[in-house]
């Protein structure tokens, strides 16, 4: 069956380098051109173009890639949608975070930010729970192969989204129980990954894949 596999926020398909989909074709999609502030529902109608929707498929998302997941599914309709250290709506994300929604935060971030000069990384490590030397190399290495103008964009996008514009059905949510982005607490009906940070598709890739092939056979 045919995976296709959609990164986070500032990631790409390394994020996904350690998972085990043996007896799956995956395809890795890569963000489109950020120009005009695209909302989520836009980054979804680019990347169904590369989905061959004649053949039985999944989608698989992970933060911001999870919720294009759920915004693909309405045109791409496939056999099920699994998310991966998500949110499914904005009645899941922090009060904090909803606080921000309407001061664009994002709006501080520059290139000089995000190079090497001053790594932003270390300072979402904890966050993020990049907590081994691969995954916070990883982390910076795929947030250095974007601008600052797409990561903007990237983050307008999220804040902005309320939840997907029509009713995911066969929808997965697996999270973790130490993501300090996304907090359990507040996510319904998740598969929960013990350990599991908001990095976990990478930093705990035997447990998650695991969690997707039970997915996959049910």
């Amino acid at each position: 069956m045919d995976l296709h596999l959609i990164p986070g926020l500032g990631a790409d398909g390394r994020l996904f380098d350690r998972l085990d989909l043996e007896g799956h074709t995956a395809k890795y999609h890569a963000w489109p051109a950020m120009s005009n502030r695209p909302s989520l529902q836009d980054l979804a109608r680019a990347l169904a173009r590369d989905v061959d929707i004649a053949k039985p498929h999944v989608l698989i998302g992970v933060s911001m890639g999870g919720m294009v997941a759920q915004e693909m599914a309405a045109i791409t309709r496939p056999l099920r949608v699994i998310i991966i250290s998500s949110w499914k709506s904005s009645s899941e994300m922090p009060r904090k975070i909803k606080v921000l929604r309407g001061l664009h935060p994002e709006r501080v971030l520059t290139d000089t930010m995000v190079r090497r000069v001053v790594p932003i990384v270390r300072v979402l490590r904890y966050t993020l729970g990049l907590e081994d030397r691969a995954s916070q190399e990883l982390g910076q290495q795929m947030l250095e192969s974007f601008s600052a103008s797409d990561l903007r964009a990237m983050m307008n996008a999220v804040m902005q989204w309320g939840g997907p514009a029509a009713p995911v059905e066969n929808l997965v949510h697996i999270h973790g129980d130490k993501d300090r982005l996304m907090p359990l607490r507040l996510i319904k009906d998740p598969i929960v990954v013990r350990g599991g940070t908001h990095f976990m598709t990478f930093s705990k890739a035997v447990e998650v894949s695991a969690a997707i092939r039970r997915a996959l056979e049910s």
